[in-house]
Order: structure tokens, then C-alpha cells, then sequence
């Protein structure tokens, strides 16, 4: 919209232009161009036949010069005025004869007798202002019908866009589903509008699509312990334990309910998980610490025979502590509950990040699940929840690092990149 309204200036200033100066230079230099003599040179062409038609204006002291140029009506009228005048100069503007004059009579004395100069030049202007009045209006007409098409070309793109826009608006408000936003103008600014409403309604379709799997999963993953729990409590009500023993019966009661807790802490930590604001929420963490404390805490009792960690005491990322933990818990839990005997976390080191790789030598992923791994709710088996590398993959965003499966020989592979900059 920009480039068409300067070109639409540019075009009505050259046209002012062409008006100005067909009018200023063009036009009254032909008229103005060799047409004003004195009486020498108008006597001179007399004498040599020359016609004074194209005269424009003269100075004379004699009144048949005047009359031979104007005629006798304004000859006599400009005697007249002479006769009469009382100041020695004296300018007129006038119309005789049809004919628009400007002209001035100046008076002076030779040897006792009254002697009038005459200097007359048509009023061009005067003559002309008509033409020009007219030309001028032609002119704004065409201006101002050209400046309206234009301005009802650019109103109509604009409120059609906006009309379209707020029916977007309208439809993503109750929530009903649209197809992609995709609105052509000519208007960057308008253009980057529809672009971010259309963002808008993927990001809100995502999160609908979110709040769908949140549900299907609580349906899933919470429907099954709580109907085990409500039927051995309402057996133990009647006397009657599935388990044999009342005290069997009531440990799986607490097993349901561990499992309920569980699933109710990963969706609680992913729904909740913020983004931290500003680089004064992060700390230097010394990561090789922060590993130990979590694999002595989850490994203690696990089937993992041998831990092999590989970190550098010096090694420090920049994040929150409880956000590293959380990231470590979670990929520490994957280790044990997918790995056969070993487990080992190494250090490596890119020219930007440090690098820190989780192996194990369980079983590989499958390959059809590998691009969908980071979605809430994919699961590599029955014993996860769906949610830990989600909420992985979201802290380390919020570091600005990665996480990625390295899809190795054997086993399984994880690699955590941390910024060696802190994040801003």
C-alpha cells in the first residue's frame, strides 16, 4: 500500500506540474517571445512592411502608434486618460475594446509644450484566466476522480480484509474450527496481521488438540486404578479380599494409589511447566553433582548393574535447579526402566554447547514412534506415562538447548546440548 501511494502522489505531482508549467513558461513564453518594441522599431517595420499583429506591448510617444496597434477606441482612450491625468506616472488596468490592457502614461514637458509616453502590454493573464480557470478545473476533476477510484480500491482490499478478519476472529472465539487463514493484500502491515491471527488459531487448535489428549489420557491412564481401588474397597466393605489378605488387598489399594499420584505429578508438571522470564532466573549449575544425587536416589534398588558416568567436575549449564533435576529424574527413570545392565552418561563438547549423552543398553525404540517420541502421551511401552520426555524437551527449550534421540546401533541414546553462553 506503501509503493502504490507514493506512485499515486507522484503521478497527481507530475500532472500539477505539466499544468504549472504549460501555463507559466510554455504558454506565455510563445506569447511573451519577441512582442514587446519601442516606437523606433515599430516605425522601422512599417517602413519595411513588416506586419505588427503579433505585437504584444509598446512604449511610444506618439498616439498613432498606439492607434495603429490597438485601434482607434483605445487610442483615444488612453488620450483621453492623458489629458486628464494628474500625477506625472500613472499605471491603468483596463478593458477596451474587448481587448485587456495594462498600461501606464507618463507625463513630461519639452520646451513648453505637454509630451504623454505610452507603455502598453496586454494583460495576458487577464485574457488567459479563463483558460486557465477551466484548465485548472478539468484538471481537479480528473484528480479527484482518479484519487476516488484509487481510494475505493484500496477501502474496498482494506475492509474486505478486515471484514474477513473479524469473521476469523469471530469463529476462533466460539471455538468452532476454520480452515487456514490465508488473506492476499497488498498491505504489509495488514499482511503480518492475518499471519499472526492465523499462528493464533494453530497454536489454539494445538492446544485444543492438547487439551483433548490431556483428557483421553486421564480417562486411560486414571479410570483403571480407580475402579480397582473402588472395587477392593467395596469387597473389603463386605468382608471379602480379592488379594486373600486384607493387608494384600490394602497394599494394592496404595499401589493404585502411587499410580494415580504419579500420572497426577507429570500432568501437573507439564501443564505448569513456566518458561523462565529473564536470565536472572537462571543459575550456573555444576551438572556432575546434580547427576549423582539423582542416580543414587532412583538406582539404589534398580536392575542397573553398572553406572558409568563420564562428566567433568567443572562442567556447569545455566538453568534452575529444580528445573535441572526434574530434566535429570526423568531421563535417569527412562535409563532404569528400559535398560538391561548398563547405563552410561558421557560428556563431549561442541564449539557452542556442551554435550552430555544418556545411553543405555535396552532394547531400541521403534521406528514408527521416533518422530511422534516428544508428543505428550507417546509411549515406547506400557510402563511410562507418556509425559517425561515432553517435559524434557520443554525445559530444554526453555534453556535454549536441544534434546534429541540419537538413533545409535544398539541400544538407546538421549543427548542433552546446553548453551555454553547464558541465555538471555
Amino acid at each position: 500500500m506503501l509503493i502504490s501511494t507514493v506512485f499515486f502522489i507522484f503521478i497527481i505531482t507530475i500532472l500539477c506540474l505539466g499544468a504549472v508549467y504549460y501555463w507559466s513558461f510554455f504558454h506565455f513564453k510563445y506569447l511573451f517571445e519577441d512582442r514587446v518594441i519601442d516606437q523606433y522599431t515599430f516605425q522601422k517595420n512599417q517602413d519595411m512592411g513588416i506586419k505588427n499583429e503579433w505585437i504584444l506591448g509598446v512604449t511610444t510617444d506618439s498616439i498613432d502608434v498606439v492607434e495603429g496597434i490597438h485601434g482607434p477606441k483605445v487610442a483615444q482612450h488612453l488620450q483621453n486618460h492623458a489629458q486628464k491625468q494628474q500625477e506625472n506616472t500613472e499605471l491603468y488596468r483596463e478593458t477596451i475594446d474587448g481587448k485587456h490592457l495594462l498600461y501606464t502614461i507618463e507625463l513630461n514637458t519639452q520646451n513648453g509644450e505637454m509630451l504623454y509616453k505610452y507603455s502598453i502590454i496586454k494583460d495576458i493573464y487577464a485574457e488567459t484566466f479563463p483558460q486557465i480557470a477551466v484548465s485548472l478545473s478539468i484538471l481537479a476533476i480528473v484528480i479527484i476522480g482518479i484519487s476516488s477510484l484509487y481510494s475505493n480500491i484500496l477501502s474496498h482490499d482494506f475492509y474486505n480484509g478486515v471484514h474477513r478478519l473479524r469473521g476469523y476472529s469471530k469463529k476462533i472465539a466460539q471455538g468452532k474450527h476454520i480452515e487456514p487463514i490465508d488473506i492476499k493484500t497488498c498491505d504489509q502491515e495488514f499482511q503480518a496481521l492475518a499471519k499472526d491471527l492465523e499462528t493464533m488459531r494453530c497454536t489454539l487448535e494445538k492446544n485444543n488438540e492438547n487439551r483433548q489428549q490431556v483428557l483421553q489420557y486421564i480417562s486411560h491412564e486414571l479410570k483403571t486404578p480407580l475402579m480397582i481401588i473402588e472395587g477392593y474397597a467395596s469387597s473389603a466393605l463386605d468382608g471379602y479380599y480379592p488379594k486373600g489378605t486384607l493387608e494384600d488387598s490394602l497394599n494394592t489399594i496404595l499401589t493404585q494409589s502411587d499410580r494415580i499420584k504419579n500420572r497426577v505429578q507429570d500432568l501437573l508438571t507439564i501443564v505448569h511447566l513456566t518458561s523462565l522470564d529473564t536470565s536472572e532466573d537462571l543459575q550456573e549449575i555444576a551438572i556432575l553433582p546434580c547427576i549423582q544425587e539423582t542416580v543414587t536416589l532412583l538406582g539404589k534398588d534398580s536392575h542397573i548393574q553398572n553406572w558409568h558416568i563420564d562428566v567433568k567436575n567443572d562442567l556447569i549449564v545455566y538453568g534452575s535447579h529444580e528445573h535441572i533435576m526434574i530434566l535429570l529424574e526423568n531421563l535417569i527413570s527412562n535409563q532404569i526402566k528400559y535398560g538391561d545392565s548398563v547405563s552410561i552418561i558421557s560428556q563431549s563438547e561442541s564449539k557452542t554447547h556442551h554435550i552430555i549423552k544418556f545411553y543405555n543398553d535396552g532394547p531400541k525404540i521403534p521406528k514408527e514412534i521416533q518422530p511422534e517420541l516428544f508428543k505428550p502421551f507417546v509411549k515406547g511401552s506400557s510402563q511410562g506415562s507418556g509425559l517425561g520426555l515432553p517435559i524434557c524437551q520443554r525445559i530444554m527449550n526453555q534453556l535454549n538447548g536441544n534434546i534429541q534421540l540419537d538413533d545409535s546401533s544398539d541400544g538407546t541414546v538421549f543427548i542433552l546440548e546446553f548453551p555454553k553462553a547464558k541465555p538471555s
